[in-house]
């Protein structure tokens, strides 16, 4: 058995890392494990020294640690500290061509009754075409991809990616059971209502 040193650490998340470096371990866990029962620290290790030398991981020990990252504590007490930790870079809503405060408040009204309080509103600071747009819970943040700031954009696009976001404030992620429910039936029945859905699916892909 090799020498293991093991720390807890300010992350921003539930973050676990482990690595062997001159033949010792160490591994690194979020301070927010630093309670944890014992039951779930033992998990824990099983799973990261599991990960280490690819050897199968116990599903006991799996389901356990699941449950406990899962938890609304746990989940909650999470969500505290990205928010307090973490930092997140504006842009600003004001893009070349299109500005997402003027584009959400017409949705706002159109689709909401104008009930919905508007978030941090930012483009990207890159061009991204992998993450298109992301709502940040902790940071009550909507962010949109700069790559949709340009001429060519039809604005049914932009609005449609805007509206989707704009749902996920209004149903926030649930937990069922293990899983987190992202999506659930009232959010896609309401998405599906966007007029020009298809249009904007097809203008998307293409992109």
């Amino acid at each position: 058995m090799p020498p293991i040193h093991v720390r807890f650490r300010r992350f921003t998340s539930l973050n676990t890392t482990i690595r062997i470096r001159e033949g010792e371990i160490y591994a690194s866990l979020s301070d927010l494990l630093e309670g944890a029962p014992d039951s779930v620290l033992h998990a824990i290790a099983h799973i990261l020294l599991a990960k280490l030398y690819r050897k199968p991981i116990d599903p006991a020990h799996n389901l356990r640690y699941k449950r406990f990252a899962s938890s609304a504590p746990v989940t909650r007490q999470t969500e505290l500290i990205r928010h307090a930790r973490g930092s997140k870079r504006f842009f600003g809503p004001e893009g070349r061509y299109f500005n997402l405060d003027e584009v959400f408040d017409a949705l706002n009204t159109r689709f909401f009754g104008g009930l919905l309080g508007r978030p941090e509103l930012t483009w990207s600071e890159h061009h991204a075409k992998r993450s298109l747009g992301h709502y940040d819970a902790a940071h009550n943040t909507i962010v949109v991809s700069r790559v949709f700031d340009r001429p060519s954009s039809p604005r049914y696009a932009i609005e449609y990616l805007l509206y989707h976001e704009m749902l996920h404030l209004k149903h926030p992620v649930r937990a069922r059971g293990l899983r987190r429910c992202v999506h659930p039936p009232e959010f896609k029945a309401e998405e599906s209502r966007f007029p020009q859905l298809a249009e904007a699916l097809a203008f998307i892909k293409r992109l």
